[in-house]
């Protein structure tokens, strides 16, 4: 897969949430059971009113070598608000001019003004979006906490290096490479060939077995995969919009990757979508951003099944700098968007869903109500959008490869990775 950035509150696929894991910590973490436990702070928040102040742990060392700041942190928390994608999530947080109010009050002490009371801090500094990057952007070698610092090799590669000043503890491997992303046939014959170690596409290319022994893991995390439409010219009656969503047969996207949903998960309705009939002789416009293989293959199937129903669908593959222009201009008619929950639970995935669609005010409306169980269900029926299924992420993988596990967003652990030992002869 294509790396396009480090940036951990931009990440768009899952592998760019594996990366910026490993590199960065947050000031919290959600443990798999579902508690949050400090990780850069020291304890949790200590609230009085709609103020929490956090202290950070002593000790802490970014991948640059000096010592993590307050100043650091505030940068890195601030700077969501440039990013579309994430800001959605400021709306916990009270604001004076339009800006956060969060600020350092000595170098180990930073002050976050809250949204209201009752707003749980530590909880929504554990999302992705706010893992601490210091020293201002990202770039071939970002500056981060975690266990493993990176650097691009300009040629779509990665090389990840152990960090011993780790937060937490320093990971098995001291180094992991990612070879820059191939054609699927030739990065699947390389990993049958024992060339690679992990594959995200398959474990061979005619059905037999890799020359190594392989398995396969994948996760249980749902990344909600959505139909987005502008709501204007071809598509701004509900009928003609109804149409579309009557013409996609959610069965036939299992064949490109997507398990077959209708809901955006466990526990939350599906959006309440138009009814309609599809008009033949319409012509719509899909801009995907190129290098995303698994949107592609997606985009053609849609592509496919509409023109059954007499509708030009064209696909439009486009860089990210042209993409982002036309979704500015309006210049499309349909979109793919990809969810990926900042955090686990019913709000975040309503939430993160809403500001893929478009709908970042009335998301960060949610943010203050993401445990709300009531609100997030109403979220979810409102959203207008088309869920078409859930992504399925696999790796395969050699079978001395150990610790290979997804946590409930998606993420591949990389910091738990090892080589199995090999068994010493008897003597």
């Amino acid at each position: 897969m294509a790396v396009r950035t480090l940036d951990p509150a931009r990440t768009a696929t899952p592998f760019e949430a594996t990366l910026a894991q490993a590199l960065f910590d947050g000031l919290y973490e959600v443990r798999p059971e579902g508690g949050v436990a400090p990780v850069l702070a020291a304890g949790p928040p200590e609230v009085e009113g709609t103020v929490a102040r956090i202290r950070l742990r002593p000790g802490i060392r970014h991948h640059g070598g000096r010592p993590l700041e307050a100043e650091d942190v505030v940068d890195s928390l601030t700077r969501v608000a440039s990013v579309p994608e994430a800001r959605w999530l400021l709306g916990a947080f009270a604001t004076e001019n339009g800006a956060p109010q969060i600020r350092a009050v000595d170098a180990e002490t930073i002050e976050i003004g809250l949204a209201r009371h009752g707003v749980r801090a530590d909880l929504i500094l554990a999302s992705a979006p706010f893992a601490i990057l210091a020293g201002g952007r990202p770039g071939r070698r970002p500056l981060g906490t975690g266990p493993f610092r990176a650097r691009l090799d300009g040629r779509g590669g990665v090389d990840l290096h152990l960090w011993r000043h780790a937060a937490d503890r320093p990971p098995w491997l001291d180094h992991v490479r990612f070879e820059p992303p191939q054609p699927r046939d030739d990065e699947v014959r390389a990993f049958e060939l024992g060339r690679l170690d992990g594959s995200w596409w398959g474990r061979s290319l005619y059905g037999g077995e890799p020359v190594r022994p392989a398995q396969t893991t994948g996760t249980a995390a749902a990344t909600p995969v959505l139909l987005v439409p502008r709501r204007a010219g071809a598509l701004r009656s509900d009928a003609a919009w109804g149409g579309v969503v009557a013409s996609i047969d959610r069965a036939r996207l299992e064949r490109v990757g997507l398990v077959p949903r209708r809901s955006l998960g466990a526990g939350l309705p599906p959006p309440d979508l138009p009814r309609g009939r599809a008009r033949r002789g319409t012509s719509l416009r899909m801009i995907v951003r190129a290098g995303r293989a698994r949107a592609l293959r997606l985009a053609e199937a849609i592509a496919g099944m509409l023109d059954e129903r007499g509708v030009r669908l064209q696909v439009q593959r486009m860089s990210d700098a042209r993409y982002a222009a036309a979704l500015r201009r309006g210049a499309w008619n349909l979109r793919l968007a990809f969810v990926r929950p900042p955090l686990p639970g019913r709000g975040a995935v309503a939430g993160a869903a809403l500001a893929a669609a478009g709908q970042p005010g009335r998301a960060r409306d949610l943010v203050p109500s993401l445990g709300d169980r009531a609100v997030a269900a109403r979220t979810a029926r409102q959203l207008d959008a088309m869920v078409l299924g859930h992504e399925r992420i696999v790796l395969h993988h050699r079978a001395d490869l150990r610790g290979v596990r997804f946590d409930f967003l998606g993420r591949l652990g990389l910091a738990e990775l090892s080589f199995a030992r090999p068994e010493e002869p008897l003597r």
